[in-house]
């Protein structure tokens, strides 16, 4: 079991990937602008974080980058999710894109387990 941060603005979003996670056997935790991300992230420890790209104040581009810089979470893979914001667009803002994997909304079920079972088995393996 692993313990999964969502950073995300859309309630529905988030209550469809919890239920998902909790399904898949992972601890979930959520925050819904970015503030609320770094102080959830500091205090869950994740083991993945699921970031959206627009939300109120900030990017999840400057948010990844603030991740980056903490200790708790400099090695924590994230996975950016956007209805909006092209992978290409996303990847150019951050220092490391090899640290982050991007997942189109509304995300398909098979290709969210995807992301979810490789960025997990990459973090076991680091």
């Amino acid at each position: 079991m692993a313990r999964v941060l969502i950073i995300d603005d859309d309630f529905e979003i988030v209550s469809i990937l919890t239920e998902i996670l909790k399904h898949e056997g992972h601890e979930t935790a959520s925050a819904g602008d970015p503030a609320a991300g770094m102080s959830k992230s500091r205090e869950t420890k994740p083991d993945l974080i699921i970031l959206d790209y627009h939300m109120p104040g900030d990017t999840g581009a400057h948010l990844f980058e603030s991740l980056r810089r903490n200790n708790a979470t400099k090695t924590t893979p994230i996975l950016f999710m956007s209805g909006e914001a092209s992978p290409e667009l996303i990847l150019s803002e951050i220092t490391d894109a090899k640290a982050a994997r991007f997942i189109s909304k509304p995300v398909k079920l098979e290709d969210f387990r995807a992301a979810i079972r490789e960025l997990l088995a990459g973090k076991k393996e680091a």
